[in-house]
């Protein structure tokens, strides 16, 4: 019983540890993707075809997408998710320990499913929502159907082959660098079972649920052709067979994450990671030998489960060698620091010290976890939204969930220029879909909507946050964090944002010119027109348009004095019912006779919008006159 209950503890640190610091991690586009896919799921319907894509050019299956839909419909908060990823990997412990329970003796298993639980690469991966973190539960899961073969040499049941073919579909479709353990499982099955009738509704289940990813490979099958295949045959780089192993001893992470750290600390973190890896190649060496000298294949088999994917990373591949690719590995790995367990350590029954060094091993691992989540809390931020700590991605998701509660079709705005990915990124760390686009600037452009409200949200490294210069308004909420940087969240409510001067004129284009504010200094002129989209053209070409408004300062010759133009708003962001907000500023010599002109061109077509006035169509209006001019005159004229 009190077996039972150490390994509860153990279980139970497992997950405390992936909490710790939780609010430090990381949110970023990797993490969201996948929520945000089962967001417009639940909420619009949208089936995903294809999952995230990956460095090697191939896209994941969807099946993670799917998978977490449940979860995203229930929770829909990113704390809750990373939560859920921790759940995850600690059934994974529970399972190897399982695996182990007829292979080696109670102290060897707790020492082994203790330092898998506080394992820090383990830790770094499992906690998350992005792709790898499902790595472990799945190998694991799909050892543990195998373990009656892998562990005794004894026969497989049909369910269990037919099981193993569906969890190989499982891993293959988390990331494509899951599919090298087909090979693994090729070996094994052919090994153990010979009825060709069950591996062939084995292989239809396989195929059926491979269907998704399958998909996603076929649209990309031009990109899946051009991948350049490895420079040679034989291994020619140590980095794979590296990253398997430090993904079990801990190697580097002082050194990459946990930095600075006392170097007292670093060198007992290398010495444990020397120790292990010394376990994990003794296991391995031991099972090879046993296999070949006591013709006992199945011994084998796990050496390869866990070093097949290291023998084809080393190979002179053409792209980089993350270390997330040799995920997969993490569970055999820790089997075979069991193996090397029993083979160098006597089985008596007075074998506590090892219970001390495990629980040293574990403390150590915890400090530098914990250090690296403090260092990413205070590790100064770039300003790219997708790289927020948890924590702020938390806070931000609160300010705009509030919204959506308010409104279902809030809009939301972030700044010109903005990565592609933010949108999905803001989309999986709310957990819903919103209507997002990239366009404003806080200096010149502005948008507000007839009926809903708009929330434009603007980031910084350090110092405060600006006004919104078009409205010369000041952020409705600012949420400032431990570095000193900052998020800011501009709110326009329906029927906010006013002209000073109506207007009320349409044009051809479906805009409408409501009016402008004119703000006068002493050697400057700030003009701010307020521009209603009341239709979108049908144009299929539309999305290459980009209309901005343009500025005509001339004297009473009719020479131009300024010629500056509007920020624009290209022709894919245009939404009915939108209010696009203009400030354009300009020199301004005060005292002379000037009159103002405005109107609308697409620089990128050569065109200009005509204005629908009463007497006819214009492609200039005569906003305002100096020194000599009436407000009426000329209006129109061009």
């Amino acid at each position: 019983m009190h077996r039972r209950v150490a390994l509860l503890g153990i279980l139970a640190f497992g997950f405390a540890i992936r909490m710790a610091g939780l609010s430090a991690i990381r949110h970023n586009y990797d993490h969201a993707f996948p929520i945000a896919q089962a967001a417009m799921l639940i909420d619009r319907g949208i089936r995903p075809v294809e999952g995230q894509r990956t460095t090697i050019g191939l896209p994941a299956s969807p099946m993670v997408s799917y998978a977490l839909a449940p979860a995203v419909f229930l929770l829909r908060h990113p704390w809750a998710l990373h939560s859920l990823a921790g759940m995850l990997d600690v059934l994974g412990l529970a399972l190897l320990a399982r695996l182990l329970r007829t292979r080696a003796e109670l102290d060897i298993i707790g020492f082994t499913v203790l330092l898998a639980a506080a394992s820090p690469w383990r830790v770094y991966f499992a906690r998350g929502t992005w792709l790898p973190a499902w790595f472990p539960l799945l190998v694991t899961a799909w050892l543990a159907c195998l373990r009656p073969y892998l562990m005794d040499g004894q026969r497989l049941s049909r369910g269990r082959v037919l099981l193993g073919w569906v969890l190989a579909a499982g891993v293959s479709q988390v990331h494509p660098v899951g599919g090298l353990l087909l090979i693994p499982w090729a070996l094994t099955v052919w090994l153990t079972f010979k009825s060709w009738r069950i591996h062939g509704i084995g292989f239809a289940m396989f195929a059926l649920l491979m269907l998704p990813a399958l998909l996603g490979i076929w649209q990309h099958r031009a990109q899946a052709g051009e991948l350049r295949h490895p420079e040679g045959f034989w291994p020619q780089t140590p980095v794979a067979f590296a990253h398997a192993l430090r993904m079990v001893s801990g190697r580097h992470f002082a050194e990459v994450w946990a930095s600075p750290l006392p170097s007292p600390l670093v060198f007992l973190a290398n010495v444990n990671a020397t120790a292990l890896e010394l376990m994990v190649t003794l296991g391995a060496f031991g099972a090879m030998a046993e296999g070949i000298l006591r013709r006992r294949p199945e011994r084998a088999l796990l050496v390869i489960w866990w070093g097949f994917p290291a023998v084809v990373f080393s190979l002179p591949w053409p792209y980089p060698i993350h270390i997330h690719y040799l995920v997969p590995t993490i569970p055999a790995g820790s089997l075979l620091v069991a193996e090397g367990l029993r083979w160098c350590i006597p089985g008596t029954q007075r074998r506590w010290w090892l219970q001390g060094v495990g629980i040293g091993i574990a403390m150590l691992w915890t400090i530098l976890i914990v250090r690296m989540d403090r260092n990413a809390l205070q590790h100064p931020w770039t300003g790219n939204l997708e790289e927020l700590p948890l924590q702020a991605s938390i806070r931000l998701a609160h300010g705009l969930s509030s919204w959506l509660a308010q409104d279902l079709q809030v809009q939301v705005l972030l700044p010109a220029g903005c990565a592609e990915t933010t949108p999905v990124w803001i989309i999986g760390t709310v957990g819903h879909t919103l209507d997002i686009r990239c366009g404003f600037h806080p200096e010149r452009l502005a948008f507000a909507h007839a009926e809903h409200p708009v929330i434009h949200v603007l980031a910084g490294p350090s110092g405060a946050p600006p006004i919104l210069a078009p409205l010369g308004r000041s952020p409705t909420i600012t949420l400032t964090l431990m570095d000193g940087s900052w998020l800011a969240l501009y709110v326009i409510r329906p029927g906010e944002a006013q002209p000073s001067v109506r207007y009320e004129l349409p044009t051809d284009i479906g805009w409408r010119l409501i009016g402008y504010t004119l703000r006068e200094e002493a050697e400057s002129l700030e003009v701010i027109t307020f521009w209603s989209v009341d239709e979108v053209p049908k144009d299929p070409m539309r999305w290459s348009w980009h209309m901005q408004p343009f500025h005509h300062l001339l004297d009473p010759q009719g020479r131009q004095v300024e010629n500056p133009s509007g920020f624009g708003v290209p022709g894919f962001l245009w939404r009915e019912g939108d209010l696009y907000i203009d400030r354009t500023a300009m020199l301004f010599p005060k005292g002379k006779t000037l009159r103002l002109e405005i109107g609308l061109f697409d620089p990128n077509r050569g065109v200009r919008a005509r204005f629908m006035r009463p007497d006819g169509t214009v492609d200039t209006l005569l906003l305002r006159a100096w020194a000599g001019y009436s407000s009426d005159e000329g209006a129109g004229e061009r």
